[in-house]
């Protein structure tokens, strides 16, 4: 009799910045992405919101991201901390970031740069940190 495998959803993510990459449990990313590249490395999300962009949301790891009409992602938003908004996912993020092989999963900042694109905190500067948003690249015009 055969077994077929099923590929096993990823429950724990790793993130590694450093100057000149990053990477996704092993997975290069670059900004703008593909919204396939997420799909593969998240699998597909648990839900969209269509208002004045299209919003993907994977409520299970804490990740969301906007994708613009061109099927781009610039940016994803990793939510620490949830709150009621409807676009934030239901659970947090339960992985870790790394930066040049630092852990600052926790570490409070308000941008790192890396190269063209950067890692920006979410919150204002008065609250408390609640989330951290990967890519941004400004030289990409859609």
């Amino acid at each position: 009799m055969f077994t077929i495998f099923k590929k096993k959803k990823q429950k724990y993510f790793i993130i590694n910045c450093n100057t000149d990459s990053i990477l996704v449990n092993g997975t290069p990313l670059t900004f703008p992405t593909e919204f396939e590249n997420l799909v593969e490395i998240f699998g597909e999300p648990s839900r969209t919101i269509d208002s004045s962009s299209k919003y993907v949301i994977w409520d299970d790891f804490g990740v969301s991201s906007s994708l613009k009409d061109d099927n781009k992602i610039v940016s994803i938003n990793v939510y620490q901390n949830i709150n009621a908004s409807e676009y934030v996912p239901k659970k947090p993020y339960n992985g870790t970031l790394f930066f040049e092989e630092e852990d600052i999963t926790f570490n409070e900042f308000s941008k790192i740069g890396l190269g063209k694109i950067a890692i920006h905190r979410l919150g204002s500067e008065n609250e408390t940190r609640f989330g951290f948003s990967l890519g941004i690249n400004n030289d990409y015009k859609a």
